[in-house]
């Protein structure tokens, strides 16, 4: 096996950088961890994972957060394009711009590389940690292989939906950085349009970098600090006979925390956060601040359109403790932490981060029309909107806990 292995690393590093290259050691990769036991427990942690994510109704789930996500963050650039304006007065830069340029050309990507993805389970930027997801050895036996075969079809499903979003998110973020460029340089009309996709060719460093933030962003796989927590409890046991337990506890981290971020950021809190970051000498990022803050403002729009929801009776939240309710809602088709469209009632998840502002709006209005009192209203919606924000299917193992 060991001269096996050093053989086909000498086959890969003779092989010229590319697609190809990197598919022939994440091949060689996954043959060596398939020579290394999985713990029992972390077997059935993985196949319980994917029991959560199975079906249409996550599928459905995941591809319209992902609808309702990338157009806040195009809506989000209205006001930050704005805030970019003012602040390019003091630094003489811009670093915003509002365009949709590259959009198309990205989803058409991205569906080829999901595509690829799902047939080959290959994937350059490793789509699957935003899953927490790791090669799990189940076995030679045809069961065994059957249910590897299982789960790793469900992983490959969800990260090959994430893919046009991504892809979209990247190449818009591209064209704007080479637009807002091009504008510094004094390039309007025609030659600002050729200098941009000239300079989206061949990107710089930062570009990439920026690009990569934000199509991060868009399918909920950016690193936050909140990941980082839940990371450490998922690696209990690790090295152990026991490792795979701290999974049941937080079965994914980095979804429902980049998700739990932005709906701090799309708040006021959001505003305040983006001034607090970029204060001090080397801290100031006038691409970063920007959008915090046109974060900020999109977001509580949305607060103040729960309120008006709820006032219209075209929200619900949590389920009613009375029985004469109870049956009203079951006549009505009503659903908890639900927002009426059309004729019917729709789960809050499907929209993103921008539904949980939404039923946190609703949450203070009642709580405001009961007391009057603007703090226990805050507190209330605070309350109400941590509660709707656990029932996603991502936070399954802490609200079993509690």
């Amino acid at each position: 096996q060991a001269g096996n292995i050093v053989k086909q690393m000498k086959l890969i590093a003779d092989m010229p950088d590319g697609i190809e290259k990197a598919k022939s050691f994440q091949k060689l990769q996954n043959d060596i961890s398939d020579l290394v036991p999985s713990p029992l427990i972390k077997k059935i942690a993985t196949v319980w994972k994917a029991g959560l994510l199975t079906g249409l109704k996550t599928s459905g789930l995941n591809i319209f957060a992902n609808i309702s996500h990338s157009t806040t963050e195009i809506i989000k650039d209205i006001p930050a394009v704005a805030v970019d304006n003012v602040t390019s007065l003091f630094t003489g830069v811009r670093t915003k711009t509002l365009t949709f340029k590259g959009t198309g050309g990205g989803i058409q990507e991205g569906f080829e590389k999901g595509w690829r993805y799902f047939t080959t389970g290959f994937d350059e930027r490793n789509i699957a940690q935003k899953l927490d997801y790791k090669r799990v050895n189940f076995g030679k036996s045809a069961i065994a292989r059957g249910i590897q075969k299982y789960e790793e079809i469900i992983f490959k499903i969800l990260g090959s939906e994430d893919q046009p979003f991504y892809y979209g998110a990247k190449a818009r973020s591209l064209y704007d950085q080479a637009l807002a460029q091009g504008k510094n340089l004094g390039q309007t009309g025609q030659d600002l349009a050729d200098f941009a996709n000239d300079l989206v060719k061949t990107p710089t460093d930062d570009m990439l970098k920026y690009a990569a933030i934000d199509a991060e962003t868009v399918v909920f796989q950016n690193k936050t600090a909140l990941s980082e927590v839940g990371g450490a409890i998922q690696k209990i046991g690790k090295g152990t006979q026991a490792e795979g337990v701290g999974e049941f506890i937080i079965p994914f981290s980095r979804t429902p925390s980049a998700v739990a971020t932005q709906i701090v950021n799309y708040s006021p809190i959001g505003i305040v956060k983006s001034i607090v970051e970029n204060i001090g000498k080397g801290k100031f990022d006038q691409r970063l601040f920007a959008q915090g803050v046109g974060r900020g403002i999109t977001g509580t729009a949305f607060l103040y359109l729960g309120t008006k929801l709820f006032d219209s009776n075209l929200i619900t939240l949590d389920f009613p403790s009375g029985e004469r309710e109870q049956k009203l809602w079951e006549l009505e088709g009503r659903k908890p932490n639900s927002i009426k469209i059309g004729d019917k009632w729709r789960t809050i998840q499907s929209l993103g981060p921008v539904g949980n502002l939404l039923i946190v709006g609703a949450h203070f209005q009642r709580q405001f029309k009961e007391t009057g009192s603007v703090t226990s209203s805050m507190s209330q919606a605070l309350v109400g909107g941590a509660k709707s924000f656990t029932e996603q299917t991502f936070l399954q193992g802490i609200r079993s806990l509690s």
